[in-house]
């Protein structure tokens, strides 16, 4: 227990089922009251927290604290919402220590904030301005703040349901104020300030669930009884104490605000089978009542309830963390595992997924779809709240101070593919590599695993269900798809500035929605023309084409597109793609790794070759849209007249029967993946290196084979032309056209001095590149330019120096 001679503890903002007058429409409009708290129980849970006094404070009535008001340790308070007469904003005002006579005269003078305050400070009523800024009528302005300031000699710098920035903003600006500041702002407004200098603070939770009663709280020296507790807090010796708030805690607020009216409208309406968990959850008391009912939407109700706790009784797992989380200052975390847990089962069900659905027919996976979005709802609005109210916050903090944010942009990179042995893959691990040196932390990559795991650099996701990768005979390869949820959560935790989509799968359409709903910028890159993929994969040019426009409405989405080629991006136009979107995200290659000294006769023999054979190297994706049925036919008409011939494949994928057909009788050998220094081996004990793909929009592999020289054969569509420097470091065949690659590859086998000029040059053009960190580097630079910033001071006289005064608390 903490000592009374400490101080004295104090909870100043606390509301209860009295507060009906909310000042919301929207909650006015649903007749629901901001709070169901009893206020015995409030009061209860505040002194259970350590408070040695507790006001309750309801919005405009005082009936809720006459209930309580024969504790002697109980503070009789309200929470008045008054009026700026001159334009009718409004604001919200905290005054402690009154009676019924006094608040009938506040409540009649209310519509006039400089009455009301007038009034209050002649009767010698304690009163602080309550949450700052918070714009209670959507409308305060830097004018309106400056007159706060004048008029209040308290506010409130600790509200517990507000976000941290914005307190912090609020308390610096009241801390901040000096005599001098304040004689400007009284010349400005023709208002005679009531403080001398810094505004006193004060902390309370403003709880209204019922969770968080006594998160945040006022200090003062030691109190005997609430008389001396409130001479404190007229002379301004006070200190805010406790946590700030969060958008998780509003959506758990208003959502529960919503059940208990449910509840209390209608016991029924919440099945039997999970009225007892649903209770426990929001820690409301259900009523006993008998339950019958009739009809399908009943029988529906009640059969879902129970296999929903049938499976939730299965999940041991679940059931450990639930238990292990307690009540009391955890119900937040209970909350959120449980709704984020029903979420991923009707995500489950929507998808048909082989968790275990928990219907098949298309009718209720859309319900299922509808109760995903629903239980995700509460958090995305919470969410797009919370960061309109620290934006704001950082707009009057640029206004008072002439400061922005200078902090360099923090990202999330999200991207469907990482483990993955493709070209998109090995750039999200190098990108994750350097952000995990990066002592800045800007970037984060983020991808979806089988368990959950978070770093510095790499953040992967838990998968909620996966689907199989559209057109590809490949069961193993499939999208996963983590909870929409545990995204926001991520991006809220980080303080996330910019949402860049490294691929418009899953990942990257869950960045676009928290993007969208949290109103942050959203960028993408361009890295494989998925239409292209789809007619090449399937033969079906009307699926290709829903492909194409899909694709290209994503990326029409994003404020910026990444593409690394122009090649790439003229790709991007016939998409209708604006071109001031398109920027170039080029590739760094490893010049350490791919080093030609790799090369040795252990590692040629492991690629097929023996004594002068000329080994030609392909590295990539064993499927149809690389171009390999192409390859082989060359391949084929080429070692007729080169017997000395070997193709080596590394990769893997759903082409790798056919294409063994395709080359049988040719000498051939396909490795499987490669990865690190191993495939740093293969590539330089090669002779010369093939990628006849059409759809490459860079092409990572020929440059990794021109760094450890090796001569390079490409095909004239796609990005991979822009890698090499036609007739120097390589040749360009015809696309589509086994003869011409043919003659290419022909050319080369034949001609040893060929491909040992063209590989020098090789080297010499993969060294003058860019490394990857300077493609690190300049990514997250341009990602600051995204980043919205908060508007330049524009106070119209000079702000005074805002250092820390002697003396303030």
């Amino acid at each position: 227990m903490r000592s009374p001679e400490n101080g004295a503890r104090a909870e100043l903002h606390l509301h209860s089922r009295a507060s009906t007058d909310t000042g919301s429409w929207f909650l006015n409009r649903g007749a629901l009251p901001e709070s169901y708290t009893a206020p015995e129980a409030a009061y209860q849970a505040a002194k259970a927290k350590g408070m040695d006094f507790v006001a309750l404070t309801d919005h405009n009535t005082l009936e809720g604290v006459a209930e309580i008001a024969h504790h002697p340790d109980v503070i009789v308070g309200v929470e008045v919402t008054a009026t700026f007469p001159d334009d009718e904003e409004l604001v919200h005002v905290l005054v402690w220590g009154l009676d019924d006579a006094q608040w009938a005269e506040i409540d009649y003078l209310r519509t006039n904030l400089f009455e009301m305050l007038d009034y209050i400070g002649a009767v010698g009523l304690a009163h602080a301005l309550a949450h700052p800024l918070h714009r209670v009528g959507g409308h305060l302005s830097a004018d309106h703040l400056e007159r706060l300031l004048l008029v209040f000699s308290t506010w409130e710098g600790r509200n517990g349901a507000r976000p941290q920035i914005t307190n912090e903003i609020a308390a610096r600006i009241a801390r901040s104020t000096t005599p001098e500041y304040l004689d400007k702002l009284a010349e400005k407004h023709g208002i005679t300030p009531v403080s001398d200098g810094a505004i006193a603070l004060t902390g309370g939770s403003d709880d209204h669930s019922g969770f968080d009663i006594a998160r945040a709280w006022t200090e003062t020296p030691p109190a005997r009884d609430v008389a001396e507790f409130l001479g404190h807090l007229r002379a301004g010796r006070t200190a805010p104490g406790g946590l700030d708030g969060s958008s998780r805690m509003l959506a758990h607020a208003v959502s529960t605000l919503f059940v208990k009216n449910h509840v209390e409208a209608g016991a029924a309406a919440i099945p039997l089978a999970l009225r007892g968990v649903v209770g426990d959850l929001i820690g409301f008391d259900m009523p006993k009542v008998a339950v019958t009912e009739g009809g399908k939407g009943g029988e529906r109700g009640q059969s879902f309830a129970q296999e929903v706790m049938v499976r939730l009784r299965r999940d041991r797992r679940l059931v450990r963390q639930y238990r292990r989380l307690g009540r009391g200052k955890r119900r937040h975390e209970r909350l959120r595992l449980v709704t984020g847990w029903l979420h991923e089962q009707l995500l489950q069900s929507a998808l048909g997924a082989e968790a275990g659905p928990i219907t098949k027919s298309f009718s209720r996976r859309m319900e299922s779809a509808a109760g995903a979005a629903a239980m995700a709802m509460p958090y995305f609005v919470a969410a797009s709240y919370m960061r309109g109210e620290i934006a704001y916050s950082r707009k009057i903090e640029a206004e008072f101070f002439g400061e922005i944010d200078a902090r360099p942009a923090r990202v999330a990179m999200l991207t469907d593919t990482f483990d993955e042995i493709n070209g998109v893959a090995g750039t999200m691990r190098r990108l994750a590599t350097f952000a995990q040196r990066d002592p800045g932390n800007r970037l984060v990559v983020v991808t979806p695993s089988d368990q959950a795991e978070d770093g510095p650099g790499l953040v992967r996701l838990k998968t909620a269900s996966s689907m199989q990768m559209p057109a590809y005979d490949d069961p193993g390869w499939r999208l996963g798809i983590p909870s929409i949820l545990d995204l926001l959560d991520l991006v809220e935790e980080r303080e996330i500035d910019v949402i860049h989509a490294a691929t418009p799968g899953p990942m990257g359409i869950g960045g676009l929605i928290v993007a969208r709903s949290l109103g942050i910028p959203f960028v993408a890159s361009y890295h494989t023309e998925l239409g292209r993929y789809a007619l090449d994969l399937t033969g079906d040019r009307f699926f290709a084409q829903l492909c194409a426009k899909a694709v290209g409405w994503f990326y029409r989405q994003a404020e910026r597109v990444y593409v690394p080629t122009q090649a790439t991006a003229e790709g991007l136009l016939t998409l209708g793609i604006e071109r001031e979107k398109i920027t170039e995200f080029t590739r760094g290659v490893d010049t350490e790794l791919f080093d030609p000294q790799r090369r040795s006769r252990w590692t040629r023999r492991k690629l097929g070759a023996s004594g002068d054979d000329v080994v030609m190297l392909y590295v990539g994706r064993i499927s149809k849209e690389k171009g390999l049925p192409t390859l082989a036919e060359a391949f084929r008409r080429a070692s007729e007249q080169h017997p000395e011939l070997v193709l080596a494949l590394v990769g893997e994928g759903p082409l790798r029967e056919d294409l063994a057909r395709a080359l049988a009788g040719t000498r051939h050998k396909f490795l499987g993946p490669l990865t690190g220094t191993s495939l740093a081996a293969a590539y330089a004990s090669a002779d010369l290196f093939c990628l006849p793909s059409e759809t490459e929009t860079f092409g990572q592999v020929s440059m990794e084979a021109a760094a450890s020289g090796l001569p390079v054969v490409v095909v004239d569509r796609g990005g991979a032309p822009e890698t090499i420097v036609p007739g120097t470091t390589g040749l360009v065949a015809p696309a589509a056209d086994p003869v011409g690659l043919a003659e290419a590859i022909g050319r080369l086998a034949s001609d040893p001095e060929l491909r040992r000029r063209m590989g020098v040059a090789g080297i010499e053009h993969a060294r003058a590149r860019r490394t990857w960190d300077d493609v690190f580097e300049e990514l997250c630079t341009g990602y600051d330019s995204v980043k919205r910033a908060p508007q330049q001071a524009l106070l119209s006289f000079e702000t005074p120096n805002r250092q820390r005064q002697p003396g303030t608390t």
